[in-house]
């Protein structure tokens, strides 16, 4: 699929002004652009495995939660570096829930009392977060003619 760049403009899930700074960087070298991505793309993949594990386990403890946070702020600071927003805001919600702070009155959070409460909390966003992953490494993998 070609993905040009008003594609990417109109998108809701890429922020073009941020990512546009990233493709200026290609000027001064070559294919800066597709490796960060490239380099997000790998990571991010583990990152979502390892997030997976966690709210899959049997009977998770709060030191999970903790790294639940510590996982969601890592790859909210690498989504907006590349200007995923979406990407960004889901893992902002995991890290808060991470952290048992109900930062954007989501009813379940504003009810959540223990791990297990706050584990579903962030399960939503986890979905939320790989779905609009999923669909911008498909637009990026696009726009790049590259599968990421």
């Amino acid at each position: 699929m070609s993905v040009t760049q008003e594609t990417l403009e109109n998108s809701e899930l890429i922020n073009w002004t941020i990512f546009q700074e990233l493709l200026l960087m290609d000027e001064d070298e070559e294919g800066f652009a597709l490796s960060l991505v490239q380099t997000f793309v790998d990571q991010a993949s583990g990152i979502f495995k390892e997030i997976e594990a966690l709210i899959q386990k049997q009977d998770p403890s709060e030191d999970d939660l903790k790294r639940l946070a510590s996982l969601g702020h890592y790859l909210k600071g690498s989504a907006a570096a590349l200007g995923l927003h979406i990407v960004q805001q889901e893992c902002e919600r995991i890290q808060n829930y991470g952290n048992k702070i109900n930062f954007d009155d989501y009813e379940p959070a504003a009810k959540a009392s223990t791990v297990n409460d706050w584990i579903d909390c962030i399960q939503a966003a986890f979905k939320n977060a790989l779905d609009n992953y999923e669909k911008s490494k498909e637009l990026l993998s696009g726009f790049f003619g590259e599968q990421l």
